[in-house]
């Protein structure tokens, strides 16, 4: 028989994993694992995180792993699907242009086992590079936009293979458990955007399901159950041949740069669809200081076909997810000189009678330029068109939002948020502590030392 799709790319990353995991990708993984860890500890202070922690605790015992910013600790695969739930929690968490929020899946996954492990950092970074290199190599084999376009949510249907690569690599699997490992990731693989038609938190959910099934896979693959070789595409149950109208394996074993290298770390708290809109309506804000939002009489808004699939749509004042995804809101927020941060997408915020009445009058076309640009450019850009009563106009058009691949944070930037979202939870000290831990600690560091920072803020320390 031909070598499956998995087999292909198992046997890439195996041989190519020296290439993937230089000095130079250990350095993005440092600051992806920073990144994720603020984004989570952050959202573990949220409403909705209390009731996840409590959900997926019921009736357990305590285990090794830990819920970081709190003083719980379950196993693997419970503590996989807390973190990466409450990385995704306020949509800070880095994303790739496959539409894939990469880190919220594979660093929860990687941490967990790296715990129980007793594993180096290194061997943490490792895992983390090989997650999502496999994560994007799996999202690639498909039409992603048409995927996204179809219902699907990318984060959950190709983040349990990523998850099970990186716990993969953790628990030493050979390349015949590693394919059995994504075989088994894949099916149980899925995951809609159903949430977006009324702000639901399965959204939230998704990255730390995902985790948590990879994380299984990875660990029954350990115990020698075999998992479908031909996952993808079998011509009955062939994950590809479901999720997508076109696909091809040939990505999968592709020479091709790592992708931690296409990673956008998040700076605006929100779907990456409204930050290019964004960021327009805040210039025209920003170009036009005398004049008054209360005199606006038009707003038009151009985007690509895929972003209005998944935040077109105006917002609910009740829910932080349909904010978030909602393009609408977004430009409200920037037209009336908002920062589009965390705390902008809070209930008290998105029920200001003035944001709602601006976001009511936007206005979301579809432009081919911007299809053009998402499709050969991989850049969600967009343009806003403003009109106020007294008959002036304005314009501005952004396709490389601050966080973009292409006007990316700086170390300096993604360290500054970092400490931003966990110095009041941790207290500046123990903030400060994992920052220098993750950033600065010598690869062949055990992370029991993480471990006990997390324990002792716990404990109240």
């Amino acid at each position: 028989m031909k070598k499956s799709g998995t087999e292909k790319l198992i046997q890439y990353i195996f041989e190519k994993r020296k290439e993937l995991c230089t000095a130079s990708m250990r350095e993005m993984a440092r600051l992806c694992l920073l990144d994720e860890l603020g984004c989570c500890i952050y959202g573990s202070r949220m409403p909705e995180a209390k009731k996840i922690l409590e959900a997926a605790g019921e009736g357990l015992e305590s285990g090794r792993a830990f819920i970081w910013g709190t003083e719980k600790a379950f196993s693997p695969s419970t503590a996989a699907l807390v973190n990466g739930s409450f990385c995704h929690m306020r949509e800070l968490d880095d994303v790739h242009f496959a539409i894939l929020h990469t880190g919220a899946v594979c660093v929860p996954a990687a941490l967990a086992v790296a715990q129980i492990c007793n594993s180096t950092i290194e061997e943490l970074l490792d895992a983390v590079i090989i997650g999502v290199e496999v994560m994007v190599r799996i999202a690639l084999g498909m039409d992603f936009l048409n995927h996204r376009e179809r219902g699907w949510h990318g984060t959950a249907t190709c983040g349990p293979f990523g998850a099970a690569a990186a716990a993969g690599v953790l628990l030493g699997l050979g390349q015949e458990e590693m394919v059995n490992a994504l075989g088994i990731a894949g099916s149980r693989t899925g995951g809609t955007w159903a949430f977006a038609k009324d702000g639901a938190m399965t959204k939230r959910l998704h990255p730390g399901m995902a985790a948590r099934d990879g994380v299984m896979a990875a660990f029954f693959a350990r115990q020698g159950l075999k998992g479908p070789h031909y996952v993808l595409e079998a011509e009955d149950g062939g994950l590809y041949r479901i999720m997508s109208e076109s696909w091809s394996l040939e990505p999968l074993g592709r020479e091709a740069r790592p992708a931690l290298e296409d990673i956008e770390f998040k700076w605006f708290a929100s779907c990456k669809s409204v930050h290019s809109p964004f960021s327009a309506a805040l210039q025209i804000y920003e170009n036009n200081p005398r004049q008054r939002f209360e005199e606006l009489q038009e707003l038009h808004v151009y985007v690509n076909r895929s972003a209005i699939e998944m935040a077109g749509g105006q917002y609910q004042p009740d829910s932080v997810v349909s904010a978030q995804i909602s393009i609408p809101y977004g430009v409200a927020l920037g037209i009336h000189g908002y920062s589009g941060t965390a705390e902008d997408y809070t209930e008290k915020r998105m029920q200001d009678e003035n944001l709602r009445q601006t976001a009511a009058m936007v206005q979301v076309h579809e432009s081919p330029e911007m299809n053009r640009l998402r499709r050969e450019e991989n850049r969600s850009a967009a343009r806003v068109e403003v009109r106020w009563k007294n008959g002036e106009e304005a314009e501005a058009f952004v396709k490389s939002p601050k966080g973009s691949m292409y006007s990316p944070l700086t170390r300096e930037d993604i360290i500054k948020k970092y400490a931003s979202l966990t110095r009041e939870i941790l207290g500046a000290e123990k903030s400060e502590a994992v920052c220098t831990f993750i950033l600065q600690s010598e690869e062949k560091e055990k992370l029991d030392v993480l471990s006990c920072i997390f324990k002792e803020v716990g404990n109240g320390k």
